[in-house]
């Protein structure tokens, strides 16, 4: 069985942890590097249904994409989640703008996931620029996108002309509409965006695809659950069956 720290050492491999944006906290958050566990989960986030899956499978170690501890605690209440995490000898992973950034990481991840060509990987400002293989309406794209990420549904906007050349920022990415525009972009991809980021989008003529945090991100854990087994083979690695998209959609006729 793998330790704690073994998992820590091979994602720092690909994704080094000091490659993370200053106000990030990445790394083991929870618990004990010498911790080994038959089976360990990976999830986008901790949730108390997390934890619970956890103990319910006991499993000792769980990795996660969204740091558990991002601002300085100032207190430790009994219904805290890091409470919950210690109380049941939990330890916690969690690899967070290193692995947006990183080669093969979210990014990429989506990117080729939607249909683009990734030719050099340069993810700069937590964000990336590829290309379709061809043109397309900004709608068949919306499509396209849905269909491949399985959403139930996304935010997009209309350009006037086609797509081909497309900034991705997986995530809370509407800040990188400043960087899509500069690398005239024709269309951007992310997990939410502001208003005024919108806005200056539409100025731009860039058509935007608003997907949700959790959609625009969750198409790690699978993968890294993956190469986390075939370079542990003697711990099981699964994807918490409790960490599911919380958002539901009302159609208007």
């Amino acid at each position: 069985m793998a330790k704690a720290a073994e998992i820590y050492e091979y994602i720092d491999s690909f994704a080094p942890f000091e490659s993370a944006m200053g106000f990030d906290n990445v790394g083991l958050l929870v618990g004990d590097p010498e911790t080994v566990s038959e089976k360990v989960l990976l999830s986008l986030d901790i949730t108390s249904d997390v934890i619970e899956e956890a103990v319910r499978k006991n499993v000792s170690v769980i990795v996660t994409h969204h740091p558990v501890i991002f601002n300085p605690l100032k207190k430790l209440s009994s219904d805290s989640l890091q409470y919950k995490l210690a109380k049941n000898d939990i330890t916690v992973i969690s690899a967070h703008t290193n692995l947006d950034i990183c080669c093969g990481g979210v990014n990429d991840t989506l990117a080729e996931k939607i249909g683009l060509i990734i030719d050099e990987h340069t993810d700069e400002d937590c964000c990336l620029t590829a290309e379709l293989e061809s043109e397309m309406e900004y709608d068949i794209f919306a499509k396209q996108i849905c269909d491949k990420l399985n959403c139930k549904g996304i935010r997009f906007t209309a350009r006037k002309g086609k797509i081909k050349r497309v900034t991705v920022a997986c995530g809370a990415g509407g800040s990188s509409i400043f960087r899509a525009a500069k690398e005239k972009s024709h269309a951007f991809v992310t997990g939410e965006i502001k208003h005024h980021e919108l806005l200056f989008a539409m100025e731009k003529n860039i058509a935007v695809y608003d997907l949700g945090h959790f959609r625009s991100e969750d198409i790690i854990i699978e993968k890294l659950a993956v190469m986390l087994s075939e370079k542990f083979t003697g711990t099981k690695f699964e994807k918490a069956e409790s960490d599911k998209e919380n958002i539901s959609y009302y159609i208007r006729n």
